[in-house]
């Protein structure tokens, strides 16, 4: 029972630490901003409410929201229109890996490949590092391009808004 107690005393002050750290951040241009919060889901799983606001601000009425798993939002950003890009992983060293998700909604979301990023020009050699620049994506391998956001979003999925 004590195991079980302390278990509890510990994972309440990180879950509280984890919400703690959320903050508001806001798309290069200003026009959208995200914000997130916990949201624990069935056996342990660590999810992630992300709210999408119009503006600066994250205080009024999200315009829309998303659940998404907590590792896919450590690393993310929101375009200027509202579409919020997620790096899976910072350095890819294997191509066969989807990269990014791009979610557009609450219930659209697309998955994003090396190839994809490459727009068939020769792929990019590994190790492959993605970062956020601006309002772009920034892929940096044996050459570096930047990719604007909502070009990642047309590459991800041709389903409309």
């Amino acid at each position: 029972m004590r195991r079980v107690i302390c278990w509890s005393v510990a994972a309440t002050a990180l879950l509280g630490a984890v919400d703690a750290t959320a903050a508001c951040r806001v798309s290069a241009s200003g026009a959208f901003s995200y914000d997130t919060r916990l949201t624990p889901g069935p056996a342990r799983v660590c999810r992630m409410t992300v709210d999408v606001f119009e503006g600066k601000t994250c205080g009024t009425a999200a315009k829309w929201h998303a659940l998404l798993p907590c590792d896919q939002t450590e690393h993310m950003a929101v375009s200027d229109r509202g579409r919020l890009v997620s790096i899976l992983a910072p350095v890819v060293k294997r191509r066969d890996l989807n990269v990014l998700r791009v979610t557009w909604s609450a219930d659209r979301w697309a998955w994003v490949t090396l190839d994809k990023l490459a727009q068939g020009k020769p792929p990019f050699k590994l190790p492959v590092k993605l970062s956020f620049e601006g309002d772009a994506l920034k892929v940096a391998a044996n050459r570096t391009v930047l990719i604007p956001l909502e070009t990642v979003r047309q590459m991800a999925s041709v389903l409309p808004d």
